[in-house]
């Protein structure tokens, strides 16, 4: 059958892809191809190689002209259905490894090429058919299905053999269709996406038994992450709001974050927190004794001198009811004319990262220098300092502003509730140590290592000792108790050393973001969201950048501009960016997907360049095509500008 099919394709790629007839190799083609899908054991025997059958199919799918690919599109659907149909008759045999297999194969023949104007499968049945007889599995055929696919499919073939296919289904099922009036059409196979995302889930969870297989970017859904944010929110409120019963009668989109983008995700939880905000200054109105009105204040203002900006923060934030630190935050800085649309608070938080996450402070560890943010565990007198930090943390969540901060995601997994584990450590040469303890093949690891079970520092010259167990400074690390020590010292070490601080530290930041739904990120993703990405692509955003005042792309002094910027250094660019935007990283998704605006400030002049960071917005006067006045100008203000008040 597969030299056939072979033989056909062949001859149809000699065939004139111009013409508008099906000829007779293409129906037969279509015929063979019908052959081939509906007899499961006939597929299972052919293509044991999954990649030989990602080969043939995508020859199929692009064989001949529209005709011949409409009809191959036609005899896998109708094939499909009739492979399915015999399989439900004969269910006993599902338990069965070689009789499981064909179901991982069908699932290639789902994919689309998104470019492609071919009708398959408009009414969702045979995807429906296809993810229930998946569902509908016996326990043991799951076993098969899970061995199959996590060792017969490779890294490169797990996504774009079983995941992408499925997510080429979901985004079709969910695609909603507007008319010239505005009218909204829903695909008929809509109702086929909570089965997929049902099989979706599954897949999703061998990778993460199995290490990861494929990355979790593979896992995102355009169909589910396009869904307007607001539908989305109200998804995740009716998920939330469920009891365990009722979430196993429905469907919710968000049950299943990994489906998500970061972006989509970071818009959900700006929605929540603004709705939050919105509750908690609608229900504390504020009654005037005069008249009896009520009035709303709908900001937590936070007034403060530059020069005492870390200490005043802390003293007001310490006297400041929690109500109120879940309203919007408002900056002012005395002095200074600047009103806050958010550009304030961004400056705030920039300068704030300064001083509260230098490791002077004394609540971060030394050890690991400058680039990293850990928990001091000598310090066990500031545990109110640790609170605050968790609160201003919070606070930039909630508010939506970067922090300059640089935590190791084992700070996000803990927050998460994440299990943590040597690859967690943050000290490198530790982390190598006790590997080397685990990959050592020998049966005398006691007499090599020399260790037993306690841990042993030093501290202000003094040398101290804590046993990993009861007894454990007289019980040795030998070959067969040598993973039990590493759990215990790598406990010890991100757990039980730093807990004080870490409750007090998670204390203040659960005062802000308990009921927020952190759930759906990753802990990588909850670190982007937190500090932003240091990766910044100026390419990225030349190509996303608004003008408005008369400039367009081609102005000279736009030209100059980017000229400028591309080829500044990496520290005069991110000193731009805090001069643009308030801040020295990019958001998820990367400088593409901030919104950035250059306006032009009146014709030339000899004015420097200023900025409105609350709206990300940069202003120009028209400088002309003089290149050397644009950088000397602009390079000036970089360097020169600080703060909201007018000179």
């Amino acid at each position: 059958l597969v030299h056939s099919l072979e033989s056909l394709l062949k001859t149809i790629s000699e065939e004139d892809k111009e013409s508008h007839a099906i000829s007779p190799c293409g129906q037969e083609l279509a015929n063979r191809t019908e052959e081939l899908l509906k007899y499961p054991s006939v597929l299972n025997s052919l293509f044991l190689n999954p990649a030989e059958l990602d080969h043939m199919y995508n020859q199929l799918i692009s064989a001949g002209n529209v005709k011949v690919q409409q009809a191959v599109a036609t005899a896998i659907e109708k094939g499909i259905q009739i492979g399915l149909d015999s399989i439900r008759k004969n269910n006993s045999r599902m338990i069965y490894p070689e009789a499981i297999r064909c179901l991982l194969l069908y699932i290639k023949f789902f994919d689309r090429r998104e470019d492609s104007n071919i009708t398959f499968d408009s009414s969702g049945d045979c995807i429906l058919a296809f993810c229930e007889a998946i569902l509908n599995v016996p326990f043991e055929g799951y076993k098969a299905l899970f061995t199959w696919a996590t060792t017969v499919y490779p890294h490169g073939l797990f996504a774009k053999m079983l995941v992408r296919p499925l997510l080429a289904q979901l985004d079709e099922a969910l695609k909603v269709v507007v008319d010239k009036d505005g009218v909204e059409h829903r695909q008929k196979s809509r109702r086929a996406a909570p089965v997929i995302v049902a099989v979706l889930t599954w897949l999703h969870k061998a990778s993460e038994r199995e290490g990861l297989l494929i990355a979790p970017e593979d896992f995102y859904s355009k169909g589910v992450s396009s869904i307007a944010v607001e539908s989305l929110y109200e998804d995740l409120e009716r998920l939330k709001n469920s009891s365990k019963h009722e979430k196993s009668l429905h469907f919710f989109l968000c049950s299943s974050p990994f489906l998500l983008t970061p972006e989509c995700k970071r818009n959900l939880l700006e929605i929540q927190n603004q709705v939050e905000m919105y509750k908690v200054i609608t229900s504390n109105p504020e009654i005037n004794d005069e008249d009896g009105s009520y009035s709303i204040n709908p900001f937590f203002t936070l007034e403060i001198e530059r020069e005492h900006l870390l200490d005043q923060t802390l003293e007001k934030i310490k006297n400041t009811d929690v109500i109120e630190l879940h309203k919007k935050l408002k900056v002012i800085f005395k002095g200074e004319e600047g009103i806050d649309a958010g550009g304030v608070t961004k400056e705030f938080f920039q300068l704030l990262s300064e001083d509260l996450f230098d490791i002077n402070s004394g609540l971060w560890s030394k050890k690991y220098g400058d680039g990293i943010n850990w928990f001091n565990s000598e310090c066990t007198w500031d545990e109110k300092g640790f609170e605050l930090v968790g609160v201003l943390v919070g606070l930039a969540l909630y508010n939506a502003v970067l922090l300059d901060v640089h935590f190791p995601v084992a700070v996000y997994r803990k927050i998460l509730g994440f299990s943590l584990g040597l690859e967690d450590l943050v000290d490198e040469e530790l982390k190598k140590g006790l590997q080397q303890l685990l990959d050592y093949e020998g049966d005398d690891a006691e007499y090599v290592f020399c260790l037993n079970f306690e841990v042993t520092w030093t501290n202000l010259g003094q040398e101290q000792k804590i046993e990993l167990k009861p007894g454990g400074s007289d019980i040795a690390v030998t070959s067969d108790n040598r993973e039990e020590y590493v759990i215990l010292y790598v406990k010890w070490v991100l757990v039980d050393s730093i807990q004080p601080q870490w409750d007090a530290f998670e204390k203040g930041f659960d005062l802000i973001m308990k009921s927020s739904s952190l759930d759906l990120f990753r802990p990588e993703e909850l670190e982007l969201l937190v500090v932003g990405t240091p990766d910044l692509d100026f390419r990225a955003l030349e190509e996303n950048t608004k003008y408005e005042g008369g400039y367009d792309k081609d102005s000279p002094v736009i030209r100059n501009f980017w000229k400028f910027v591309q080829e500044a250094d990496t520290a005069t660019q991110t000193n731009f960016l805090k001069f643009a935007a308030a801040s020295t990283k990019a958001p998820i998704g990367g400088l593409g997907k901030m919104d950035f605006k250059i306006q032009r400030a009146g014709p030339d002049s000899h004015q420097l360049p200023t900025s409105h960071t609350c709206f990300n917005t940069l202003l120009i006067p028209d400088y002309g095509s003089d290149y050397t006045k644009l950088s000397e100008r602009l390079g000036r203000a970089i360097v020169e500008c600080e703060g909201f008040g007018l000179q």
